[in-house]
């Protein structure tokens, strides 16, 4: 069980690359799915006007996606199977965007059924695969492992194309398919299941030579039982299903080449080329054989020719990018439920969709010539970025903005600093940006202080004459490294070492190799001299290694001859194995600088096998796959080479679970980190921010009871309100920066601290030396921790800032207006300026975010009064049945009714992030735990399991031990199993998540009110009529704001004093203004 991420995207203006692979409609005709040359999934609302919206993008491939088909019955569960060039396997469900079960297998698969025999088969079906490789897979549509093969008794080949045939008249199912070299095979499905079970041998039934190659697509005629439609190249056939005699067959015209192709009706076809085109044949008795001399000595048979009735055509978007003409992908869609539309649709490699209304009816123009039908429906994603333009705005876009509205630099590269919580972004000039990284966020996102993002402290580094191509922080990666150290590699072959504290260049490598492309550490247990190299990789293929400290390049290999794609380190011999895309390995010796050895072939993959405990880099791919993916599921299979990560680079989450474990580090766990993505420009598309809730939650536990406050990073929603400028609001939060130690003037203070530390453990290991004594050893290891992790301390601020920032995100705006104004008073929770674009981690390294316009498509109409961020309607009803199972909880138990003084508003943020933590585990927790609720024999053996399950992490013991809220409990019961019968109706977590939040907060804001009535002081008050009047805390802010009105307020302070504690003039008057009502409110209450 692993609980899934919330995150958030920040897009730009532009819409990531997808270039469309594979295209498909699912059955309920409601939602798009395309796979991309990119690697993402995209699924696209279809409504019932054929009207198209992008919804949802979906990462975690790392190669361009071959095929998509649905992996169970539509109508119980909403399954999508995509496949790469890489082997990687996905099922997703496209309802609520996860990832549910995920795979690598050493196979490229072209096409997928998907065959399920409710009584002939148990279990969740079966995926028929084919592709380059022998035969036809079968592959477990639940867990991805291989099952079975489907065998050719002879002539065994690559299939290129299959399709299930299903007849009701006889009730049996068979795969027919079509090799490579043209030889048509039938395999009966319906009398082998349990052969395949069992694991036997099971061969096709019949076979036969079509003497045609390069088949397309085969599709079976459902209406007739009859015909079999197989689509070649060059030309299209129709041969009789029975005896597999030749009917027709119509050769392609003006050199097109066939696609693919369905069956509309009896006797009618839709044919479509490469290009774009379709054309919708009625095949018509001719009462003529095309077979004077049958082979098979049969008796003559009648055959059929084709009339052309209709044609579609779509002109290609043509992009500068794309180097090569990629076909069009297109499919037929006929739906027998209501509206019953017959639709064709097409994708392109310019990321277009296109739709067309197929009529019941095809027929002709009254000159008999074909009749060309229109487009219904053309999208793209660029098309929903254009609409939605008031959403986008990238976390960093107003640091390069143009002043004559002119556009302004992209980012090329970027990079986030946790320990300093900063945001490093490079830019297509060359320039550095540093700024602080959540404040940007809460600047970018939250409403009250949009105008912040002007005044916000950065710096600019200068030294590259081009685009900066990559970052690279070293002391994230080894605490060894000085904090201040900074690696960039730019378009114009240098890399330039920073100090981000001074801004000074420390040192510049000129390489004179193209654009430098990455930028790596050697392993942890490789040093030079007891440091760490710097591995580049650059555009004309070649590696160079750096040493920083000396300031030499030591080893500069340039005769690659194809992009690479590996770097492994001998590190017993010292040498550097470089592996390519062509699968050829380079041996460099390190120290030397020659090539000892280039190998190809089995040879290759020998000396990378012989390599598996080295250290292995990545070098075409912004984040690692994830460690625990599961890879290579079907037995006997041992993988004697890194695949290749994909040409370009796709996002993946896997750095959330890799908690810089490099061997000698110990890193604090950080609940916020920014993550940027690059598709397939050279360009950062767009940031996305992660949230680790249960980090969240241990931390604001620990500060809670260690007794750390935080100081609010932004002023209060009041004061905010009231600043009359930006200058203002500058000076606002400058105050509270140099209080809180986040702001530029202290990277040097904590620069000067790790020196310190570092001088430090060097006297330690000197006065071992001198001495053996057993004390001191302890020491130095105890002063080693310390060095290692001299940024180890959190901010509470960045802490509570990040808390309240996630809690905005997910808080539905605009349901209740007295809900939002007691969030922003009482808790510090800002409203948002837009929508957030929301986004979740599932399953290991694969992430789904929202695309903008996704609350005009979830409320099904642009309603002006539609809520700010609530993700559907439905949450409002979930809300309500949330409130209905917990209203046998107490909140005394969580803190809530413990206190009534200013920290409350804290330990209600703790408990709403704590509630939404268990809802987040609850929908991620496995059905042998949810099933066992109402039986009290098997709670506590259930309970051992949970806590003793490795997932269970320290963070969620910890707050709920401290609480006494140990899960599951009886009083949970109710709670756990309405979340539980959420997930099976594939209730979008987002949804499951508002609802739990939008009822806690009701919860806490009455727990709030009968608190501040029953345990705050009295307040008394002149009524204006001589008599002294009682009024509840409740009512005084309203009362005393009128008393104190009609008080004369006294003289400011002298303006020497003033000027002194001011940073600026301007705001001065008011705050001092401000001030002495505050005062004076809280003498009146102690009178």
């Amino acid at each position: 069980m692993k609980s899934s991420v919330p995150a958030v995207a920040l897009w730009g203006k532009r819409a990531p690359f997808h270039s469309i692979t594979a295209i498909m409609i699912t059955d309920d005709q409601q939602t798009i799915v395309t796979g991309s040359q990119e690697g993402q999934i995209c699924l696209w609302n279809l409504s019932s006007e054929l009207k198209i919206s992008s919804k949802e993008i979906l990462f975690g491939h790392t190669a361009s996606v071959t095929c998509l088909a649905k992996a169970r019955d539509f109508e119980k569960q909403p399954y999508v199977v995509s496949a790469t060039e890489n082997g990687e396997m996905c099922v997703w469900n496209v309802t609520s965007g996860q990832c549910i079960e995920n795979a690598k297998l050493p196979y490229r698969h072209t096409a997928i059924c998907y065959y399920h025999c409710s009584f002939r088969m148990t279990g969740d079906g079966w995926l028929l695969c084919c592709g380059q490789y022998n035969d036809v897979l079968i592959i477990d549509a639940k867990t991805l492992t291989v099952l079975h093969t489907l065998i050719s008794s002879q002539s065994s080949d690559w299939i290129s194309c299959m399709c299930i045939v299903h007849s009701t008249r006889i009730q049996e199912d068979s795969l027919v398919a079509v090799s490579v070299t043209g030889d048509l095979k039938v395999w009966d499905l319906s009398s082998s299941v349990t052969s395949i079970q069992e694991r036997q041998s099971v061969y096709e039934q019949e076979s036969k030579s079509l003497d045609c190659t390069n088949c397309q697509a085969i599709r079976f005629c459902t209406y007739t039982e009859r015909l079999l439609l197989v689509m070649f190249s060059n030309c299209w056939k129709v041969y009789d299903y029975c005896d597999f005699s030749l009917l027709c067959t119509e050769f392609s015209k003006s050199g097109q080449c066939f696609a693919g192709g369905e069956v509309l009706a009896t006797q009618r076809l839709i044919i479509w080329t490469e290009d774009g085109h379709s054309y919708i044949y009625q095949l018509l008795n001719s009462g003529l054989s095309k077979s004077i001399y049958p082979a098979d000595g049969k008796v003559l048979k009648e055959t059929i020719s084709p009339h052309l009735l209709c044609s579609t055509y779509v002109k290609e978007i043509k992009l500068l990018f794309l180097s090569q003409s990629f076909p069009f992908v297109m499919g037929f869609m006929n739906e027998r439920k209501e509206p019953f539309y017959k639709i064709l649709f097409s994708g392109e490699a310019s990321g277009r969709i296109t739709l067309w209304h197929i009529p019941d009816v095809p027929v002709s123009t009254l000159d008999g010539s074909p009749k060309e039908i229109p487009i219904a429906a053309a999208w793209t994603l660029q098309d929903d970025f254009d609409k939605h333009h008031s959403m986008l705005e990238g976390i960093v876009d107003h640091l390069c903005a143009s002043k004559d509205g002119t556009e302004s630099a992209a980012v090329s590269s970027s990079v986030y600093v946790p320990n300093l919580d900063k945001l490093v972004c490079g830019y297509e000039d060359g320039n550095i940006f540093i700024t602080l990284a959540l404040h940007a966020a809460k600047a970018r996102i939250l409403e009250d202080i949009s105008l912040l993002k002007y005044t916000l402290p950065y710096k600019v580094l200068k030294g590259h004459s081009s685009s900066v191509t990559c970052l690279l922080y070293p002391h994230s990666k080894s605490a060894r490294f000085d904090p201040s150290w900074l690696v960039s590699g730019g378009q114009d072959s240098c890399v330039i070492w920073w100090d981000i504290f001074t801004e000074e260049i420390l040192h510049q490598f000129t390489l004179q190799a193209g654009p430098v492309m990455n930028l790596l550490l050697s392993p942890e247990n490789y040093r030079l001299k007891g440091h760490r190299i710097v591995c580049c990789i650059c555009s004309d293929h070649s590696v160079a290694l750096l040493h920083l400290q000396e300031r030499v390049c030591l080893l500069h290999a340039r005769k690659h001859l194809f992009p690479v794609k590996m770097i492994k380190w001998h590190l017993a011999e010292n040498l550097l194995i470089v592996g390519c895309e062509d699968d050829s390995v380079y041996i460099w010796e390190i120290e030397t600088g020659t090539l000892e050895r280039h190998e190809t072939g089995e040879m290759a993959k020998a000396i990378l096998t012989s390599c598996e405990d080295s250290e292995c880099l990545m070098t075409d791919s912004i984040l690692p796959v994830s460690q625990d993916t599961q890879m290579h599921k079907n037995a006997g299979y041992k993988s004697s080479s890194s695949y290749k990560l994909g040409t370009l680079p796709c996002p993946g989450v896997a750095q959330l679970h890799c908690r810089c474990k490099q061997t000698g580090t110990s890193h604090v766990q950080r609940p916020f980190t920014i993550l940027p993505v690059k598709t397939k420009s050279n360009n950062i598309n767009f940031h996305v921010l992660l949230f680790d809730l249960e980090k969240l939650v241990e931390l604001l536990l620990s500060f809670q009871l260690s007794g750390l406050k935080s100081s609010n990073s932004f002023y209060s929603y009041d004061i905010l309100k009231r600043a009359k400028s930006a200058a203002e609001k500058r000076t606002l939060t400058l105050k509270r920066n140099r209080t809180a130690g986040s702001l530029f003037p202290m990277d040097g203070q904590v620069k000067n601290i790790c020196e310190r530390k570092v001088h430090k453990d060097n006297r330690a290991v000197k006065s071992l030396e001198e001495s053996g004594d057993i004390k001191r050893q302890k020491k130095v290891k105890s002063s080693k921790k310390i060095r290692l992790q001299p940024s180890g301390k959190i901010d509470t601020n960045i802490t509570t800032d990040t808390a309240k920032l996630l809690l905005s995100c997910l808080l539905p705006w605009g349901v209740d207006k007295e809900l939002d104004n007691h969030c922003v008073r009482y808790l510090d929770i800002l409203r948002l300026q837009c929508p957030v674009s929301f986004g979740l981690v599932s399953n290991g390294n694969h992430i789904s975010l929202m695309l903008p316009g996704w609350n005009h498509n979830h409320s099904g109409a642009e309603e002006e009064h539609m809520p700010n961020n609530l993700f559907s309607r439905k949450v409002l009803d979930l809300s309500n049945k949330y409130i209905t199972a917990a209203q046998g909880q107490s909140g005394s138990k969580y803190g809530l009714e413990n206190n009534a003084d200013g920290t409350q508003g804290s330990q209600i943020v703790l408990y709403l992030l704590s509630r939404l933590s268990l809802v987040n585990r609850i929908v991620n927790m496995p059905l042998e735990f949810t099933n066992t609720i109402d039986s009290p024999q098997r709670l506590e053996s259930v309970r051992n399991k949970w806590r003793s399950s490795e997932t269970f992490s320290s963070s969620f013991s910890i707050f709920y031990d401290k609480s006494g809220c140990h899960f599951p409990d009886p009083e949970n019961g109710s709670l756990v199993k309405l979340i539980s019968s959420w997930r099976d109706q594939s209730i979008k977590i987002i949804e499951v998540i508002q609802a739990a939040l939008l009822a806690e907060v009701q919860r806490s804001m009455k727990t709030l009110k009968k608190t501040s009535i029953s345990s705050q002081p009295l307040t008394m008050i002149d009524n204006g009529n001589g008599e002294v009047q009682t009024l509840p805390k409740t009512e005084q802010t309203e009362q005393m704001a009128k008393y104190i009105k009609n008080i004369p307020l006294p003289k400011r302070p002298s303006d020497s004093f003033a000027s002194s504690n001011s940073i600026n003039q301007g705001p001065q008057p008011l705050l001092a203004a401000e001030s002495f009502p505050v005062w004076l409110c809280f003498s009146q209450t102690a009178q």
